[in-house]
């Protein structure tokens, strides 16, 4: 009796064991719900017609105008002596890999994939119904995948809504099994890292930390790769206006295009986390196109070149035509790197991989744009169907060069939703707010849309809703340079006035790139480089533009915005007269950069007005950690120092004759000044000769 009781005992050990999860190699860390940030403020320079729409006394909710998805992120270690692949990612018992396959409409080589399209053998019914009450899920991913020995990993799941449920169950599937369930509460998320960035040798680690309701904090603790860090501060680790900015060593220096986690808790016990990609300090100054002046293709392209580093770009975006071929091999990589430029590329190739040369490859132009066409979902299910194809691209061609970045850019369709949906996907999010576009409509379709579009506004309107989709990633922003030709029609070419507003409409909304689409001077939107006065006027302001940023490359590339957009005033920098526009990017605890902007200006279809500012005074709250003894004013082709006078935790300047733009640097660096000015002093002589031509 007792030897069968005991091979009873042993045979329903076997079977519990059977059917319980593999050991815990995957150790979860923490997680993290968050869903789309509301800023109502936005949305009239968002929403084509807002004003036509919702100005008669018919007023929606925001919910109704803009309905809310969400964010799920899972951080988890693996604890075993060699790497580990994730083959997919559970929500509620049900494995998204197995329902979210890109099989449907093709797209340049991504194919759609939603659940609601897959035959019933795939996905039955009762799975649809349980999906959907989950709040649809779209797309996952799990970066890095494989997992190596030791390192940390993100699962992102996206939602198209917010679940009902107050708790749900994720897991990972591995080689070997299944990891034990983790229950995750929906409660939003209110502590956030609103951005990572590094210096150009990857030595130092800027971590910028937000509370979403702007209530203050005091960080506890901070780790990178699991490890507890000391940062380097002041002497505070307390948050103003729930803001917190903290600078880090990095020793040794991380890998370029090395995945890394960054988490930190607050001392009420609030955690929140990332995993990043290191990068430099380069900030992206790019034209998109090409022109064909020359005999041979390299000729062409060289001529193309030329141009974008006479007028100070540092990057050329591709979409290259006839060039392309030869830019994406040896030679043509050869050349950029001759010319300072950095290119971006698509699938890698021999002669890419692991090239300095890259920005970053681009993973497919405007897929919500070609999402409308997959008409066999209802309109409101089409917008991110193509994002699971998108994340198993990336996931291959990281595979195949570990070290460059990835960059998805984003049309206006489905907007705002469109950037919320994607934005957690690529390593650099990238969106086209054209401005002149909208005023085209303005005069040729929808008159009633002049009350939004007689300024370039729209541009941060969309930068900042962009941003709070992306965060921590870095956005870029993709400006229009072209003059659009069709049917015996012509809308100009961007006035200078409008390129210097909607440049500084970017960095006030904290964009880590800004590029032009396109230089290429044919067909229906003729491009920059034609030889038309207009858009070698524009040219030149670019130049300018490019030249004030390159001054402070290491500045803006390290700064994050204070301001949050669900307020429209910044809570550290005011400016009178109020409309003068200013921001605050904090470049770590030391440093600052101001941004104004002259909304006194309107644009038709003539071109630009405005009235300078003839006397601006500016009040910037002093932060805790931050103790200024330097300003200067940066412009074209110097910089003026600016006399500060500290008022009750605050200082107060002058700015005589702002006409449209200003930049203002505020330090308790004394040599920073020096290395600006010099810096500008360089870059004012350097292709000068092109601007007369």
């Amino acid at each position: 009796m007792r030897n069968s009781g005991f091979v009873k005992y042993c045979v329903l050990m076997m079977v519990m064991l059977s059917l319980s999860p593999a050991p815990a190699e995957v150790k979860i860390t923490t997680s993290e719900f968050l869903p789309d940030a509301e800023l109502p403020q936005l949305l009239p320079w968002i929403i084509d017609g807002y004003d036509l729409k919702y100005g008669m006394g018919e007023g929606k909710a925001y919910g109704e105008l803009v309905p809310s998805g969400a964010t799920l992120r899972l951080f988890f270690q693996n604890t075993l002596p060699h790497e580990t692949a994730i083959d997919g990612v559970l929500v509620n018992e049900i494995n998204l890999a197995e329902h979210l396959l890109p099989r449907h409409r093709e797209h340049r080589g991504i194919r759609a994939a939603s659940y609601h399209l897959n035959d019933s053998s795939v996905t039955p019914p009762d799975v649809v119904a349980r999906l959907d009450k989950l709040g649809e899920p779209v797309w996952f991913q799990v970066r890095p995948n494989p997992l190596p020995a030791g390192a940390y990993g993100e699962a992102t799941v996206r939602f198209r809504h917010v679940t009902d449920e107050k708790v749900l169950s994720l897991r990972l599937k591995t080689g070997d099994g299944l990891t034990p369930p983790v229950r995750i509460s929906t409660t939003p998320a209110t502590l956030t890292i609103a951005s990572i960035s590094f210096s150009d040798k990857i030595d130092r680690l800027f971590l910028y930390i937000r509370d979403r309701a702007g209530a203050d904090f005091i960080l506890k603790e901070i780790f990178l790769d699991g490890k507890r860090m000391d940062a380097e501060s002041t002497g505070t680790l307390a948050s103003c206006a729930g803001f917190l900015p903290v600078e880090i060593p990095l020793s040794p220096p991380w890998e370029y295009g090395s995945f890394h986690y960054v988490a930190v808790t607050d001392r009420s016990g609030r955690s929140a986390a990332a995993i990043i990609r290191a990068r430099d300090a380069f900030f992206a100054l790019g034209m998109w196109g090409y022109r064909n002046r020359g005999a041979t293709v390299p000729e062409q392209a060289r001529d193309t070149c030329a141009a974008f580093h006479d007028h100070l770009f540092n990057a050329h975006m591709s979409m290259a035509g006839s060039h392309t071929g030869f830019l994406e091999g040896s030679e043509g990589l050869k050349l950029m790197g001759e010319m300072g430029l950095h290119f971006l590329a698509r699938d890698p190739n021999k002669a890419d991989c692991r090239s300095p040369v890259l920005y970053a490859r681009f993973l497919l132009d405007e897929p919500d744009a070609h999402e409308y066409a997959v008409n066999n979902l209802p309109n409101d299910r089409r917008l991110g169907t193509y994002a699971q194809g998108l994340a198993e691209r990336q996931g291959r061609w990281v595979a195949t060069d570990p070290r460059t970045l990835t960059l998805l850019n984003l049309d206006e369709t489905y907007k705002p939703q469109n950037w919320f949906m994607y934005g957690q996907l690529a390593d650099i999010l990238s969106i086209d707010p054209y401005y002149q576009a909208h005023l085209k409509d303005v005069y040729w379709r929808h008159p009633g849309w002049l009350g939004r579009y007689y300024t370039p506004f729209c541009v941060y309107a969309s930068a900042e809703m962009a941003r709070a989709g992306c965060e921590p990633h870095p956005l870029h922003i993709i400006l229009n340079a072209v003059s659009h030709e069709i049917e015996n029609r012509v809308f100009r070419y961007g006035t200078p006035e409008e390129k210097r507003i909607e440049f500084y409409c970017a960095l006030a909304a904290g964009a880590k790139g800004i590029s032009y689409w396109w230089f290429t001077p044919y067909g229906e939107f003729k491009g920059c480089g034609s030889d038309d006065p207009a858009a070698i006027a524009m040219m030149n302001e670019m130049r300018m533009l490019n030249a004030e940023a390159r001054a402070v490359e290491s500045l803006l590339v390290t700064s994050h915005p204070a301001a949050w957009g669900r307020k429209m005033t910044d809570p550290f920098t005011s400016a009178k007269p109020s409309w003068l526009m200013a921001r605050t990017l904090f470049c770590g605890a030391h440093t600052t950069v101001l941004v104004f902007i002259n909304r006194d200006h309107a644009s038709d279809r003539a071109g630009t007005y405005y009235e300078p500012v003839k006397k601006a005074t500016v009040t910037f709250r002093t932060p805790p950690w931050m103790k200024p003894v330097d300003a200067f004013r940066v412009g074209y082709p110097s910089v003026h120092p600016v006399v500060l006078k500290p008022e009750k935790g605050a200082f107060i300047f002058q700015m005589d004759d702002v006409k449209l733009t200003e930049m203002v640097i505020i330090t308790d660096d004394i040599t920073l000044r020096g290395r600006v000015a010099d810096s500008a002093k360089a870059l004012a002589t350097a292709g000068s000769g092109l601007l007369s031509k």
